[in-house]
């Protein structure tokens, strides 16, 4: 193993490839407990039509890598392509030699702007030393619907029994009796729900939905979750969308709404289609619902069905020389690998059944 005392190799910073990447799952895989199913490697490494990575090879060893994604935005400057990046890690053995620094600039030498969310303080802090551009902050929402769910957050298990005896019946999201927008399944986002996201004004920077990309999160395997997409109509004209996970964690189930969209001219039907939607999923039989977004609409959706507020994270932009020119900005829980990590532990994956695809 490489130590900072054997700093004898040349590190190089290069694009993913076959070359590499099983050095790559090796070094991912070392970092957080992920299935190692053939199916799973092919899906999350090679099968995405928007995904690319930048990675710092020592020899044949990895050292670094930073993932992202190519989405399309609407911004300030009309229409772009942006990237959305994710899995940024350095190898401390090597942290003198600084890889993941040298992956970042790489990003950044590019003309494509770029959009995150830091999961930690420590990335944050050195993009605030980069100088990238603050956005607004993201607010994680959670709806606990089971006491297991309390018990796993910490609390105690009285709390857990009280709350499965008393609390579930006042949490437990409810369709509106009556609503003006329906919810309708889907196989993927329609391009008339791009062109509604194409044409909003409320949002100087926001993602453009993209069927291929949801198409593919679709064919995930089951250790990812499963995929839902819901249209939202108001009489027969199509209003907006709500894109939504179910998956399994920690041995509880989540729901997730990753997505939620209304038309400007349609704003008043967030507090009717958030809660359809979170009624939808709790069906599921899941444990609690997750939401995280900067859309102060569905913020107050969410916590009008008693969601309450979690994770805040800052978010931040890279536009090149110049700053980024300020605007309101849509980011949420489809953003870089937040619609589908976690996932199920290579343990948890071979319960699934999928071991059997395993090299």
């Amino acid at each position: 193993m490489t130590t900072a005392a054997e700093p004898a190799r040349r590190i190089v910073v290069a694009p993913l490839g076959p070359a590499n990447r099983a050095a790559v799952m090796t070094f991912l895989e070392a970092r957080q407990d992920r299935p190692r199913t053939a199916e799973y490697r092919r899906w999350r490494y090679e099968a995405c039509p928007a995904m690319e990575a930048v990675v710092a090879m020592a020899g044949d060893e990895c050292i670094g890598t930073m993932f992202a994604l190519r989405r399309r935005y609407r911004t300030p400057e009309g229409l772009r392509d942006c990237l959305e990046p994710f899995e940024w890690h350095a190898s401390e053995a090597w942290r003198a030699q600084a890889p993941g620094l040298r992956i970042v600039q790489q990003f950044m030498r590019r003309e494509v702007p770029v959009v995150a969310v830091a999961g930690t303080d420590v990335a944050a802090g050195l993009l605030v030393k980069l100088k990238w551009s603050p956005l607004a902050s993201t607010q994680r929402h959670v709806l606990p619907l089971t006491g297991r769910f309390l018990r796993n957050r910490g609390r105690s298990a009285l709390v857990a029994s009280a709350f499965d005896v008393l609390g579930r019946s006042v949490f437990h999201p409810r369709r509106p009796r009556r609503s003006a927008v329906a919810l309708e399944p889907a196989a993927t986002i329609a391009p008339a729900a791009v062109a509604l996201a194409e044409r909003q004004l409320r949002f100087g920077l926001m993602r453009i939905p993209d069927p291929a990309f949801v198409r593919w999160l679709g064919s995930a395997p089951a250790s990812v979750g499963h995929y839902l997409t819901f249209h939202l109509r108001v009489g027969e004209e199509l209003a907006g969308w709500i894109f939504a996970r179910v998956f399994s964690h920690r041995r509880q189930m989540i729901g997730e709404l990753l997505e939620v969209f209304l038309a400007d001219e349609h704003r008043a039907h967030y507090g009717a289609a958030v809660a359809q939607a979170s009624a939808a999923l709790a069906a599921c039989d899941v444990d609690a619902l997750v939401a995280t977004t900067t859309c102060s609409d569905t913020i107050a959706a969410l916590r009008a069905i008693r969601f309450r507020p979690d994770d805040r994270r800052p978010g931040f932009a890279w536009w090149g020389r110049a700053p980024f020119r300020e605007a309101r900005v849509l980011l949420d829980g489809a953003l870089a690998d937040h619609a589908f990590f976690p996932t199920q532990t290579s343990g948890g994956a071979a319960w699934l059944g999928e071991d059997d695809a395993a090299p």
